[in-house]
């Protein structure tokens, strides 16, 4: 898949899925347009790809200020001349509580982040990709988006649920401009780093990973940021030109029905 000359803008890419994706794009030829509120992280992503003799640059944006995301994107066209496409990876989970316990404040700051921040970057690229009758859009939502989660409050599947929502809305929207938008939920996605773990606020350990691989995904194994960044890569492509406001899982079988899982646990 050659996306040479293409421009990607990927949000959260200071490492972890986003940071894959913009290797992904970049070895392929695109201009990787690295965002992230962590404008460290972003240059170091942008300046790593750059060493490797490839093209990338990096913006400090907040995905949650609208008027920081338009002004970014209007600086992106300016230096390019053209967007082809945006990845909406940027998220916060905002921890875990009882739902009683959430402050108004979490909830905000989450939907802001992960809803709000998809909305905004959508909305201002889609304008850009509009004239030119072409574009492609990928929402990276979740699994928690769809079943829910024990593990990260109600904030967090809330608003993954929501760029479900928000997918399906664009894609209508957009579709009739040779625009395609569709989503991605991951599933369990090895973004951290073993010393992270202990860190947690949600309780997950090194050990309870390995159980809930072993229990929840047929396929036993974590998934890494290179997965999703492959599907991103070909939802991206000419090849899923006719995918419209789909939502892929990519999370190694993982939403598989309940009848699956309890014969894994008996060892079927």
């Amino acid at each position: 898949m050659d996306f040479k000359d293409r421009v990607a803008i990927i949000t959260g890419a200071a490492r972890g899925i986003g940071e894959s994706t913009c290797w992904a794009f970049a070895k392929r030829g695109a201009n990787a347009i690295v965002v992230d509120i962590n404008g460290e992280g972003a240059e170091r992503v942008a300046s790593e790809i750059r060493a490797k003799g490839l093209n990338a640059s990096a913006y400090t944006t907040d995905v949650a200020d609208v008027n920081a995301v338009n002004a970014m994107v209007e600086d992106v066209f300016e230096k390019y001349g053209r967007i082809d496409i945006l990845v909406n990876n940027a998220y916060i989970s905002g921890g875990y509580a009882i739902v009683t316990e959430t402050s108004q404040e979490t909830w905000n700051k989450v939907i802001a982040v992960n809803l709000t921040g998809t909305f905004n970057f959508s909305k201002a690229v889609a304008a850009k990709m509009i004239p030119t009758k072409s574009g492609k859009i990928i929402n990276i939502s979740s699994g928690a988006g769809v079943n829910g989660s024990l593990s990260s409050g109600v904030q967090y599947p809330a608003s993954k649920a929501g760029i479900i929502g928000l997918t399906k809305g664009l894609a209508g929207d957009l579709a009739p401009f040779g625009i395609n938008v569709n989503c991605i939920t991951p599933g369990l996605i090895r973004t951290w780093e073993p010393e992270e773990m202990k860190e947690q606020a949600t309780g997950w350990t090194l050990e309870k990973v390995a159980r809930y691989i072993e229990v929840e995904v047929p396929l036993k194994r974590v998934g890494q940021p290179e997965d999703i960044a492959e599907t991103v890569v070909f939802l991206a492509s000419a090849a899923a030109s006719y995918i419209v406001g789909e939502v892929i899982n990519v999370d190694g079988g993982g939403m598989l029905d309940s009848v699956a899982k309890r014969e894994s646990l008996l060892g079927f």
